[in-house]
């Protein structure tokens, strides 16, 4: 599975790209929203993953942003827990919301099934992560 992580925090970026690597997960990491939503309309991904804050630009513009070039999964991370949050998040077409902190094999079971439905619809052939036994 090919991943984008948009990450402003280093420790978080590194978890999840060590975690995710460490699946069969190729991985790039962004520090901003800026260099997220440029990078992940430059490449073709089966999932971004999004912190809903990063520095540089608000992640629901840069989602509504992607939104309007690819149809690329994307589970928005986020330590907002309102409902309203949430809803702002499904509404604004994230197709998947994980708060922050969160266990890393509940984040890698949502990427698998926001791929496989990818795959099921025809618009990914790229293989999933392996799965953590």
């Amino acid at each position: 599975m090919k991943t984008r992580i948009v990450e402003d925090k280093l420790k978080a970026a590194d978890y999840l790209r060590n975690g995710l690597t460490g699946q069969g997960c190729v991985v790039d990491v962004a520090h901003d929203g800026v260099d997220g939503q440029y990078l992940a309309l430059q490449q073709d991904y089966d999932v971004i993953v999004f912190d809903v804050m990063p520095p540089g630009m608000d992640g629901f513009f840069v989602m509504h942003g992607l939104r309007a070039i690819k149809q690329t999964p994307i589970i928005m991370l986020t330590a907002l827990d309102l409902v309203e949050d949430r809803i702002k998040g499904l509404q604004g077409s994230a197709d998947d919301y994980l708060f922050k902190p969160f266990p890393f094999l509940e984040l890698l079971a949502r990427l698998q099934a926001l791929t496989r439905r990818g795959r099921v619809h025809g618009t990914s052939a790229i293989a999933h992560c392996q799965s953590a036994d």
